[in-house]
């Protein structure tokens, strides 16, 4: 190719020099940015490695202005604690949805609002997006109103963990299989004697929450074992779950074991238990959910399920710029699978 050409000092880098220089027309150079024509996979690694050697970063107004895009993802989180991003689900789902998005030239919109609030209407009328993104919560009626009012924006969105497929057809449900999550804890305790459990729930309905309890609850059921007691917890802070915890173990009867919505709540039944003087796993065996690096830290370790949290932030970026080049969602229901991560705070078979 000969010598490399340089534009002039102090000039930015223009689409024009990178055709140049790789020997190819700027359309080539254009379609390869932007994922469109049919090109060879050699000369588009090969214009790559030219936009990389000469730091040509495309101008992202003018790319909206020919592609009539935003280059804009929104993300409406509907939770009643306003400090929502201390939720370590939450936080993995929106790294998991950013990092992607940065990735592929989009930024990211993020926005916060309570379950009391849903009755405001035009509520979202002032995001300017290409696609929506959301994580629900609030009873059937309030998630299902704020599905309608996010699709009078008109364009793609992606729930994440919500586990019913609105009507709405440019509209697509992300989760992570929470009902054979809990399903496997539910064996796991049978296994290993349980003959009673609490289940402890924050009072803010959340869909995953259900689906976990649902999976655990059939398992005992299956096993002809009473129903799960729920232990409204308030919300799932640990000082919160802690002094509820307390508070049911103090009326009693105690039962073999409990069962935390998520692992901040397990950890704050074993301390409650470690008050009251009764000993994990001998007295009462624990579990939680989602295997954040917290579970590793508790003594016992807890027996746990591994949450897909930062792969369904991910996938919910890709499935929306897939959706956004097709035209349409190639697939509107996905489920991702969990790990059951057996720890000490539960016993060895019988």
């Amino acid at each position: 190719m000969g010598k490399p050409t340089k534009p002039a000092t102090g000039r930015a880098v223009t689409i024009k020099d990178v055709a140049r220089e790789a020997g190819v027309s700027a359309m080539s150079v254009s379609n390869v940015l932007n994922g469109r024509g049919r090109i060879s996979e050699a000369t588009a690694n090969h214009i790559r490695e030219v936009v990389e050697r000469l730091g040509y970063r495309p101008s992202v107004a003018a790319r909206r202005l020919r592609l009539s895009q935003q280059w804009t993802i929104g993300m409406l989180i509907v939770v009643e604690d306003p400090d929502f991003l201390s939720d370590l689900f939450i936080t993995a789902q929106v790294t998991g949805l950013t990092n992607y998005l940065t990735a592929n030239s989009y930024s990211l919109i993020l926005r916060g609002m309570k379950p009391s609030d849903f009755r405001t209407t035009g509520l979202f009328q002032d995001i300017e997006a290409d696609g929506m993104v959301a994580i629900l919560s609030g009873d059937r009626v309030q998630r299902d109103w704020f599905v309608r009012e996010l699709s009078a924006l008109r364009v793609p969105l992606v729930l994440l963990q919500e586990h019913h497929l609105p009507d709405q057809p440019d509209c697509a449900i992300i989760s992570q299989d929470d009902f054979d999550g809990g399903r496997q804890v539910g064996r796991h305790l049978v296994e290993r004697g349980v003959r009673s459990g609490w289940m402890l729930m924050p009072h803010v309905e959340w869909p995953a929450m259900r689906a976990r309890m649902d999976g655990a609850a059939s398992a005992f059921a299956d096993a002809g074992l009473p129903e799960l007691r729920i232990v409204d917890c308030g919300d799932e802070s640990f000082d919160v779950s802690y002094q509820a915890t307390l508070a049911a173990l103090e009326a009693g009867p105690v039962p073999d074991a409990i069962i935390g919505g998520n692992d901040q709540m397990a950890i704050a039944a074993i301390k409650a238990c470690r008050a009251t003087g009764l000993r994990v796993p001998e007295e009462i065996q624990i579990t939680g959910f989602n295997a954040f690096e917290i579970w590793r830290y508790v003594d016992p370790i807890l027996t746990t399920v591994r949450s897909a949290a930062h792969a369904l932030g991910e996938r919910a970026a890709k499935e929306l710029i897939a959706r956004l080049q097709a035209g349409h969602f190639k697939k509107r229901e996905i489920v991702l699978p969990v790990d059951f991560q057996p720890g000490k705070s539960t016993r060895m078979p019988s």
